[in-house]
């Protein structure tokens, strides 16, 4: 399960293997890089534009105003880190052009921890040396319950994800297991590495890192994290995985100690995804988890897979019925792209719970969609708005009430037979 990065970059050819950040020009998730000239040039047209406009009568705004509004659209809080942030990724940019750039992680014994096989290859071109343990296991699907021994609590998971992301049990099984056990070895290391974004995918993975780690005989001398919700030049940020490997030698210097706050707000929100009932969550939420703003941002958007009060379904169905009203019916996976690029704004679900989750809009009693299945592929399947969708989107009926419901959300069982059904309201 754990990968050396640096056998990896050594296995490559004389051409690395394509990237997942290699996007067609134009494309808006695609790193558009940032100079110096260009951003004094955009900052001069700016001050222009404002100075063109004004009164005669009012005083002229200033050029360091502009560059101040500048910084701040690409999440500065001011000109200079900006600049800097320009430095570092020329310099990062340079040591790309070496055939074998030099290894930022070398010094030391690493291990890189990602939610996902997503960044390995492009740790690795990127010239990183260390270990990378991938530990996905998708809490945002499923039940998270509360168990007393890991491995029951790790067959409850395979139980889920064998019966409807992947169908052969004992590989899900062996694989979340290899997972587990390699993170018991991660105190072995000089410094664990958490790189991670600003979706539920990765926070509530991360919530239960960061419990895991708040026990002092778990944890690696050095710990040190990442949680970034955009990247300068980006336009659609959806993760990490999408940026090219001098991107990712700039986040490198961004990295910062894990805090005892940080270590005890992922203790608090491990346990409240956990819980039977979303009171936890909520109160953790409206704190506004400080040591940690992107967790709470998160946990507000992984509550809100609950049915909502006005017709029942979760957010990620709403917006599914939304585009389809809005744009018409189309094949899945252009739904699915419009879906994670276009409306939702905390990018969480990849395509497989996706297709689970149109299929279940589909199979209702009264479905909210149809599904016009051409062949195998997700663009032969065609996607159309139902009457009963249209009656959703207006909240003139409920889905629980019409077809029922027998679901997760982390530890919360959504059971309508049983009357256990919590909902979110906006």
């Amino acid at each position: 399960m754990i990968l050396n990065l640096a056998a990896l970059r050594a296995g490559f050819t004389s051409t690395p293997p394509l990237l997942s950040y290699r996007f067609d020009k134009g494309d808006p998730r695609r790193l558009q890089a940032l100079t110096l000239e260009q951003q004094k040039e955009r900052a001069k047209a700016r001050l222009q534009e404002w100075n063109s406009s004004v009164e005669s009568e009012q005083p002229l705004r200033e050029f360091d105003e502009a560059q101040q509004v500048i910084a701040n659209e690409y999440g500065f809080d001011d000109w200079e880190q900006l600049t800097s942030h320009i430095g570092k990724s020329e310099i990062a940019s340079k040591a790309m052009q070496a055939a074998n750039p030099d290894a930022l992680d070398g010094n030391e014994r690493v291990l890189h921890i990602r939610c996902g096989t997503d960044i390995q290859n492009t740790l690795a071109v990127a010239g990183f040396n260390g270990d990378y343990l991938p530990f996905y296991d998708p809490y945002v699907h499923g039940p998270v319950p509360q168990t007393d021994l890991l491995d029951e609590f790790i067959q409850v998971r395979a139980n889920y994800i064998s019966s409807g992301i992947h169908p052969d049990y004992e590989l899900v099984l062996n694989d979340l297991r290899q997972q587990y056990s390699s993170l018991e070895l991660s105190h072995n290391y000089d410094a664990v590495y958490l790189w991670f974004e600003h979706d539920s995918f990765d926070q509530l993975i991360l919530a239960r890192l960061l419990d895991f780690f708040s026990e002092v005989s778990r944890r690696p001398a050095s710990l040190k994290l990442i949680s970034v919700d955009h990247y300068p030049g980006v336009e659609i940020f959806n993760g990490i995985g999408q940026l090219p490997p001098q991107a990712l030698r700039v986040l490198w210097t961004e990295f910062s100690d894990v805090t005892p706050e940080q270590l005890v707000l992922g203790k608090r929100a491990w346990a409240a995804v956990r819980s039977s009932c979303p009171d936890a969550l909520r109160v953790l939420i409206a704190s506004g988890t400080t040591p940690l703003p992107t967790m709470a941002i998160a946990l507000d958007r992984h509550l809100r897979q609950l049915p909502s009060k006005h017709n029942g379904l979760n957010l990620s169905e709403n917006l599914t019925l939304r585009i389809l009203d809005e744009k018409g019916s189309m094949n899945a996976a252009c739904l699915f792209g419009w879906y994670t690029n276009h409306y939702e704004r905390l990018t969480f679900m990849g395509d497989t719970g996706y297709w689970q989750l149109l299929e279940e809009l589909a199979n209702g009693d009264r479905p909210a969609v149809t599904m016009d299945r051409e062949g195998e592929q997700p663009n032969q399947w065609q996607v159309t708005l139902s009457d009963t969708g249209r009656q959703l989107l207006a909240d003139e009926v409920d889905w629980v009430e019409l077809n029922g419901i027998d679901r997760w959300v982390g530890g919360i069982h959504l059971d309508s037979q049983k009357g256990q059904v919590p909902r979110w309201s906006e």
